[in-house]
């Protein structure tokens, strides 16, 4: 164990301080966002001076803290109004990266064509990746009912979209 001193702080802010950026990234699209969350983690790592840890169980805290946090503010956004605006901007982004992805009017339309809950959750799905259970736990909703707008929103989706269902099948799987 190791009692937590500037040295050792040091070293594990240089040393982790971007991979955890990186993995808040599988959960966060906003660069400027993941930075935040990784550095008010290192704040509170910093401020739990008597915080008792090892090599060993740095990274699974660490990545567990930022896994929470990551979370916690999806949970934060969700309540905003222009949440869904955003999410769907950050899908267009990522469709766009696809070569120039040329039916991206077409798949716009079809998600304006989601009931609004529904397109929440497949935005959530679609853009950060979180898994059934964290969208439940962002939602405040079973996962359950998370299955059911995910099946819900590819359903519709795929209805919208069935002139282009070879594109369904590259864009959703």
């Amino acid at each position: 164990m190791l009692k937590l001193d500037e040295q050792i702080f040091e070293k594990l802010f240089r040393e982790y301080y971007s991979h955890l950026c990186n993995y808040a990234g599988r959960y966060i699209i906003d660069s400027q966002v993941r930075e935040d969350i990784v550095q008010v983690f290192f704040i509170s790592i910093w401020e739990k001076k008597n915080l008792s840890i090892t090599t060993d169980t740095f990274l699974p805290y660490a990545y567990r803290s930022i896994k929470n946090s990551c979370i916690n503010y999806y949970k934060a956004e969700i309540v905003k109004e222009d949440f869904l605006t955003t999410l769907g901007e950050e899908w267009k982004e990522q469709l766009n990266e696809e070569e120039d992805f040329i039916y991206q009017k077409e798949v716009q339309l079809a998600l304006q064509k989601l009931p609004t809950k529904c397109r929440e959750i497949f935005l959530l799905k679609c853009v950060t990746g979180l898994r059934y259970k964290e969208i439940a736990e962002v939602s405040d909703i079973s996962i359950n009912t998370v299955k059911y707008h995910i099946g819900e929103a590819f359903r519709i989706m795929r209805e919208e979209l069935k002139h282009l269902t070879f594109l369904f099948f590259l864009i959703f799987f």
